[in-house]
């Protein structure tokens, strides 16, 4: 079992989208465009709906069950997005398959929307036992009434409020973890060319066993650079584009839009995309071979 190098992961990220930056380019703004399209036609309405009668339970019913079937439709096109991408990356030369890339990519939304679903359980477990303990805490030391004078009471606050903050750092760190153990689940997928999740999940969770902290702390630095980047992305154009949005015309603000898109979250995603494959690459370096190169 191969340990992963945070180099090493970087390197191989930067490979995958310096050979295959263009066919990302076309996947990705396809399906960008696909989703923008859909949503419009989707939600356009409904929002419209939401704006006059904001307050209706039943548009608003209608509202959420609206925006839910569209943030799935959205989640299987952007996966089979990232299957048509990883597989050409990992095997050049192939022609696209569509069929397979849709299918792959339902049961890789599906597959991940039940880990992280999973996940939040665990979470919702560990909050709901630590705020028992707490309040049978909190309720124990207010039996004492005025026993504790102002300092005592305070010294608790300020403890239960470190406590809290150490959970939820905890409870963030455990989510970059099983993020991390499943990162290559999808580049699995594609690179075996099977419509099966559980064999991307398991096989991505024996690949990250021996990095997987590792593998967190590429997560975050690789979260905090593109944070940065976006920050300063928004900066630059925001002004820019804040000036032919405000010209009141709905093309100046539509091209607006796309800019914004185009500069700052095109590029985002491109790179997000291609650290699954870094990482896999790093961990399985004879999957594909120099196909990078």
């Amino acid at each position: 079992m191969v340990k992963m190098s945070i180099g090493v992961a970087f390197s191989e990220t930067f490979a995958f989208l310096k050979a295959n930056w263009t066919q990302m380019l076309i996947w990705v703004g396809g399906a960008l465009v696909v989703v923008g399209l859909l949503g419009y036609l989707l939600l356009g309405s409904t929002f419209s709906a939401l704006a006059m009668a904001p307050n209706d339970p039943t548009i608003m019913m209608g509202a959420f069950g609206k925006i839910g079937l569209f943030a799935l439709i959205a989640a299987v096109i952007l996966y089979a997005a990232c299957m048509l991408i990883w597989r050409g990356g990992l095997h050049p030369g192939e022609a696209p398959n569509f069929g397979w890339a849709l299918q792959a990519g339902l049961a890789f939304a599906f597959g991940m929307f039940v880990v992280f679903i999973a996940a939040y359980i665990v979470v919702f477990i560990v909050m709901l036992i630590f705020g028992l303990i707490f309040g049978a805490a909190l309720g124990g030391l207010g039996g004492f009434g005025s026993g504790m004078d102002a300092g005592s009471a305070g010294a608790v606050g300020g403890g239960a409020m470190a406590i809290g903050a150490i959970l939820y750092i905890g409870l963030l760190v455990f989510m970059l973890w099983v993020q991390g153990r499943f990162i290559v689940a999808g580049p699995v997928m594609a690179d075996r060319l099977t419509r099966n999740p559980i064999t991307g999940l398991s096989e991505s969770w024996k690949l990250t066993q021996a990095s997987q902290w590792i593998i967190v702390g590429f997560y975050l630095l690789f979260t905090i650079l593109l944070v940065v980047y976006a920050f300063i992305a928004g900066l630059i154009f925001g002004a820019i584009l804040g000036g032919i949005a405000g010209s009141g015309s709905i093309v100046a603000a539509l091209i607006s839009m796309i800019i914004t898109a185009a500069v700052v979250y095109l590029p985002i995603l491109m790179v997000s995309f291609s650290m699954p494959v870094g990482v896999y690459r790093a961990l399985a370096p004879r999957a594909s071979g120099d196909v990078f190169a």
